[in-house]
């Protein structure tokens, strides 16, 4: 009876340890070189067609398209598009899954342990032996829900790490759509621009040839239209590049954003510096700011792993009961023990815990630190760079009424065309300046959004969806 009852015994350790089976996946090299081919060929053929896509702003962003496949995108359709394909929010969602796991990990409770013994001795009435003990660990001094708090703060972090990288994404989405629209702009305006300097080349050699004029003007004049020219070739492959970044920002190939009309109508319309007060910036960004959400975060975590580890100073205890069979008489035992602290009481861990904790507060300080000092720069530069914006919008407006006048005065005859001429080209030099203008400007209001992570118009940018497209 003994001997199968030891039998039972070894088969019941051997089906515990059997209980959790784990298929391992071994991929060959043709399976992992057939598993990148596919996935390349699905980046490929990502497109903002795609009637997931289209389900996805419905149900997870709320944002109803108005017919489908869209025709016109602006930047929050874009931001949306990014935040469903760029790979980066991807390993941010993946990274903040491995947070969420580990808070799994942390209120796991210690299994209790188990162990069998057999022998033999030489007594005649009973010679067969056999003990049995059981363990359960009890832990003390709430160490397990310090360790969940722990694991739930880094969590958190990392779901803000998901949030800060939408941030990001959204951010490169607008500023490839900041240099693509303005250098479509630029470009027509080049090619109108290169027409109108054609034209008065060629007047200038007209008044040449008859005598009027020297040819060091025409020789200029020629200079100025090449110059124009080459001009114009750079701001037609500015166009090229600016379209494939915002293809890359939102995070699909180049191809399957032709045809598409990205649209801002109010890229020319920034807001007032007057209405961004210094200190209500400041505040917004100690507010808004997502790496300040992180290290607080991180120093909630540095705090609780501080308390878990002064909780282990408390050792645990250890309860079982225990069974034994010797010479024909059962043996019942109640057993309880501990590690006894008497060489260390977790001093170490403690110290490391405690510096962690002292590091983490004080990266927190830096950070705040960090924000205000980005705030108040990129705040200084809004600053210029919309001054620089209202000096070209004055000699835009200068320039107009320049043009206005030489028209007016060719059709009474009182100027010439080339007189009409050169004030369409100076017109058009002043558009330049002010299309320039408004892109600085532009990219400096995007620096400051940065800055505070939050956009100055909330309209402009969606709100992160919670729900992972995939």
């Amino acid at each position: 009876m003994y001997r199968r009852w030891f039998l039972c015994a070894c088969v019941s350790f051997m089906a515990i340890g059997g209980c959790a089976v784990h298929k391992q996946a071994v991929l060959s090299t043709p399976q992992g070189q057939a598993l990148a081919a596919s996935q390349a060929k699905a980046l490929e053929a990502r497109s903002l067609d795609d009637p997931q896509l289209r389900q996805w702003m419905t149900t997870s962003a709320g944002v109803q398209p108005a017919s489908w496949p869209l025709t016109n995108w602006d930047l929050s359709e874009l931001t949306l598009a990014a935040y469903y394909f760029n790979p980066e929010m991807d390993v941010a969602r993946a990274n903040a899954a491995v947070s969420d796991a580990a808070i799994i990990t942390a209120a796991m409770k210690p299994n209790p342990s188990i162990n069998f013994g057999s022998g033999y001795e030489t007594a005649l009435e009973s010679p067969y032996l056999l003990m049995f003990d059981f363990s359960l660990p009890i832990e003390t001094a709430g160490k397990r829900g310090y360790r969940i708090a722990e694991a739930q703060h880094l969590s958190a972090a990392g779901r803000i790490q998901v949030a800060a990288t939408a941030w990001a994404v959204r951010s490169h989405v607008r500023a490839a759509m900041v240099n693509f629209v303005l250098a479509e702009e630029l470009a027509a305006l080049l090619q109108k621009q290169e027409a109108e300097q054609s034209k008065y080349v060629e007047l200038l050699v007209a008044r040449f040839r008859a005598g009027e004029i020297p040819l060091p003007d025409v020789t200029s004049a020629r200079i100025d239209l090449t110059n124009l020219r080459q001009a114009l070739r750079t701001a037609e492959g500015q166009v090229g590049t600016a379209h494939s970044a915002v293809a890359a920002a939102i995070g699909i190939p180049d191809s399957s954003l032709r045809g598409k009309n990205l649209n801002w109508s109010a890229i020319d319309q920034p807001p007032n510096p007057g209405t961004l007060a210094a200190p209500e910036i400041r505040a917004a960004a100690i507010e808004n700011r997502l790496d300040v959400k992180r290290s607080l975060a991180q120093f909630e975590a540095a705090q609780s792993r501080l308390q878990l580890e002064l909780a282990r100073r408390h050792p645990d205890i250890h309860l079982g009961p225990g069974y034994a069979f010797e010479e024909g008489a059962h043996l019942i035992s109640l057993q309880l023990g501990a590690v006894l602290p008497l060489r260390n009481r977790n001093e170490g861990p403690i110290a490391e815990a405690e510096a962690q904790r002292k590091a983490a507060g004080v990266q927190l300080l830096s950070t705040q630190s960090t924000v205000i000092a980005d705030s108040d720069k990129a705040l200084a530069q809004y600053n210029a760079a919309f001054s620089v914006l209202e000096e070209a919008r004055r000699s835009t407006t200068q320039a107009e009424q320049q043009r206005q006048t030489a028209n007016q005065w060719l059709k009474s005859g009182e100027a010439d065309q080339l007189t009409a001429i050169s004030a369409d080209i100076q017109a058009e030099v002043a558009e330049r300046a002010r299309l320039q203008a408004i892109q600085q400007v532009q990219l400096a209001l995007g620096s400051l959004e940065d800055a505070l992570q939050r956009p100055v118009d909330p309209a402009s940018t969606p709100a992160l969806p919670k729900k992972s497209p995939r």
